[in-house]
């Protein structure tokens, strides 16, 4: 069995020969202010017992994470060993689309207890789409009235003509925060804007740059719907849901989205024009860009800043502080926002997202993948601040679904989140993650079998495109297919 049979691999670790023999629960706490405070953690196994030192409750958590690994793998006695360890990246996270398909707050507090358990210390909560509004709104009640029930769902070839919807009460959200604080996690709410916005103007059509009636749409898919920036109206009612948002989630961050709005309507909408004359702006770009920066200073005045996916720096307006979260970066664009000062995450599609077959992104390419742009200047690197793998749930309808395509991706992922790269060995993870597998399922997680982790290549090819005829458009498939089986 590889040692130390901890995921994510401590940084430091030495056996020192000997046994433990007493109970795994029994620890002597030390506070040590000369360790750092993100949840840095010495623990020390020796016969006469188990000593943790940590500069805060973060550390002694973390260490007591690793501790429960250690006793489930190796029983009693435990082996004795020192362990000094501390994270590389300050931003662990994990995202869940709660729009397409909804988990109850039991599956919730599952995932989350387990990812806490590899010290994720991050979730983004996706609330918002095109599908549906699953944020419980008194400044707005039309959103949950009308907003959070769609139709359908035809979601590539399924189709279930039962009407779907729902919505997180604010008690079930602060449930959920507070479960998570218990664990150090923070929480980060998405609320998708400009695009991505079919559900709340299907609840406020005034919002849309022509004022008609918009669909709540029962397809994934890019819209052509989008919040209107020339109406101030638009800007009450943002600020307006923002002001509710923050007063449920009390965590330092708030996602706006930002990613795949069509600009379209936009350029024939004489509010958007007139709007952009007024501003002296040049495209509808710097439109967007406008809008980002209102809102992130809107923002500030509640002590919140903005993180918004990679589309947002198609426009050279940027507000101050703004942390990109880098999904597609087709334009290259993230390096050179970064080697600016700009803040990152990474979340590269190609592979982070879990919602795609394991022939597509195999655990060994999440494993492998690199989150800091190659060039990026040595005194710039901390603006790489972390690492988040999201699981969109179009084609994920229940919460085992959910965890057989996010686990052992997910535990890959808090890895590079927190090992040093020169630790990292995927084999070593492997037979690791495989062990760890029943302490998963203790929590109610049911990981993928490890013969599916990382198909041969051979297979990969025509598995993956089986799922894209099930799921997306010949036209995605072409876009996406040469980056997909590019060198991982």
């Amino acid at each position: 069995m590889v040692f130390p049979c901890v995921i994510p691999k401590p940084n430091r670790c030495r056996l020192t020969g000997e046994y433990y023999a007493g109970s795994a629960a029994e620890i002597r706490k030390t506070i040590d202010t000369e360790l750092p405070d993100n949840g840095a953690y010495r623990l020390v196994i020796s016969k006469d017992g188990i000593e943790v030192s940590a500069a805060d409750d973060k550390g002694f958590f973390y260490a007591q994470q690793t501790l429960k690994q250690l006793a489930f793998v190796y029983g009693n006695p435990l082996p004795t060993m020192e362990i000094d360890d501390a994270p590389v990246f300050m931003h662990r996270g994990f995202m869940v689309d709660s729009v397409r398909h909804m988990q109850t707050v039991d599956e919730l507090k599952k995932l989350i207890d387990t990812a806490s358990m590899f010290k994720f210390n991050v979730f983004h909560w996706h609330l918002s789409d095109d599908q549906g509004f699953r944020f419980e709104s008194e400044t707005y009640p039309e959103l949950t009235q009308i907003a959070c029930v769609r139709p359908s769902s035809d979601f590539g070839k399924v189709h279930d003509n039962t009407p779907y919807g729902g919505y997180y009460t604010k008690q079930q959200m602060r449930e959920i925060i507070d479960f998570c604080h218990a664990r150090f996690i923070t929480v980060i709410p998405e609320i998708d804007m400009p695009g991505h916005t079919c559900a709340i103007l299907h609840a406020k059509p005034e919002l849309s740059c022509k004022g008609e009636e918009v669909s709540i749409k029962t397809t994934a898919g890019i819209f052509e719907e989008i919040l209107c920036c020339g109406k101030e109206e638009t800007f009450d009612f943002i600020f307006g849901l923002l002001d509710e948002l923050c007063e449920v989630f009390p965590d330092p961050f708030i996602h706006i989205g930002g990613d795949e709005a069509p600009k379209n309507n936009w350029k024939i909408c004489p509010a958007c024009q007139g709007r952009m004359l007024q501003e002296g702006l040049a495209n509808e770009e710097q439109l967007q860009g406008y809008m980002t920066t209102r809102i992130s200073e809107h923002l500030a005045k509640k002590g919140r800043q903005c993180i918004c996916w990679n589309e947002t720096l198609a426009s050279d307006i940027l507000p101050e502080g703004l942390i990109i979260q880098n999904w597609m970066d087709k334009k290259k664009q993230v390096p050179a926002f970064a080697a600016a000062g700009g803040r990152v995450i990474y979340s590269d599609y190609y592979h982070y997202y879990t919602d795609y077959p394991y022939a597509m992104t195999p655990v060994k390419k999440t494993y492998t993948a690199d989150p800091v742009p190659k060039n990026l200047p040595a005194e710039m690197l901390q603006n790489c601040i972390g690492v988040e793998t999201p699981i969109w749930t179009e084609h994920v309808r229940d919460f085992s679904r959910l965890c057989y395509m996010t686990w052992p991706r997910f535990a890959a992922v808090s890895e590079t989140g927190w090992t040093k790269k020169e630790r990292k060995k995927y084999d070593d993870f492997k037979e690791r993650m495989v062990t760890l597998l029943p302490l998963l399922e203790e929590n109610g997680i049911y990981a993928a079998d490890p013969k599916e982790w990382d198909p041969i290549s051979v297979s990969r090819l025509p598995r993956t495109l089986g799922h894209f005829a099930d799921t997306v458009s010949a036209e995605m498939v072409t876009n996406f297919f040469k980056d997909t089986f590019k060198k991982d």
